[in-house]
């Protein structure tokens, strides 16, 4: 009871306490010209930092929309870049290529939610799953790589095998020459991969860029994965290539899941699209 009514007072005496200051406040701006300006040129001021606060805080909540309004253009940029390339592939067949060429990908955007890189098997966790058309064994790209594949969705969020997993391949190609292989992390250095399978007679530089091959049926053809920073001969007949990714797996945060349309005619029924990666 006794906190209860210090609590009583402690309201009154500050409820008295601003409105003398606002009488005060309001005697001196009154009488003098001077003090009325700079008493004016105070509330200004905290009336500017309020503003330009709220205003900081709206741009802050608003920041959501405008990255998925963001990430929905790079999809439609991406689709209409795929749909270029394989007009340029057909160019020699059909001189209105360039307008009826399709591609038989779609994507979905998502951000990252979690991701480890230094472990054998890596996963990510992505925001994005059943709800938004993601099941298991879609590829999962950047602009800069292949990231890895969906291992499993659940309704909101779905887990991904990172490519930075011992158990993982992809098909990739050098650009210059063709030629290609499997990629594959030796599980040591996150920045490194490591390209299998290059005939000892291929034509081979340091900075070569290697691509994806479309050989995985999951991902794109001519994703920008590397470049050759180094080589070992292997079985005295091959080549294993060291390449430099493009992408820094530790500071990923948005991915795009990739959706191919005809997966179902290339796959057997009862395998998985992914086991041949």
């Amino acid at each position: 009871m006794g906190s209860r009514k210090t609590y009583i007072v402690y309201i009154l005496n500050l409820v008295v306490f601003l409105a003398l200051e606002a009488v005060s406040l309001s005697m001196v701006s009154n009488h003098s010209i001077v003090q009325r300006s700079e008493i004016m040129k105070a509330v200004t001021g905290v009336t500017n930092t309020v503003s330009g606060t709220v205003g900081s805080v709206t741009e802050y909540f608003t920041l959501g929309r405008v990255n998925d309004r963001l990430a929905e253009e790079n999809v439609a940029l991406r689709i209409e870049n795929d749909r270029l390339r394989a007009a340029l592939g057909a160019f020699d067949v059909a001189a209105d290529s360039m307008c009826t060429a399709d591609t038989v990908f779609d994507y979905i955007p998502a951000s990252i939610v979690s991701n480890s890189t230094d472990r054998l098997h890596n996963i990510i966790i992505i925001d994005k799953g059943r709800r938004d058309g993601v099941t298991e064994d879609m590829g999962v790209i950047t602009d800069r790589g292949i990231i890895g594949h969906v291992l499993s969705a659940g309704e909101r969020y779905s887990k991904v095998s990172s490519l930075l997993d011992t158990d993982n391949m992809a098909s990739a190609i050098l650009k210059s020459s063709g030629t290609f292989g499997v990629i594959q992390w030796n599980g040591k250095s996150s920045s490194y991969m490591t390209l299998h399978d290059i005939p000892v007679h291929t034509d081979i530089q340091d900075g070569d860029t290697v691509l994806s091959s479309g050989y995985s049926l999951i991902y794109p053809s001519g994703i920008p994965i590397g470049t050759v920073s180094s080589r070992e001969l292997r079985d005295g007949v091959n080549y294993d290539l060291s390449v430099r990714l493009f992408e820094d797996f530790s500071s990923l945060r948005h991915v795009y899941v990739t959706i191919r349309r005809d997966i179902d005619e290339l796959t057997e029924p009862g395998t998985s699209p992914a086991s041949g990666n």
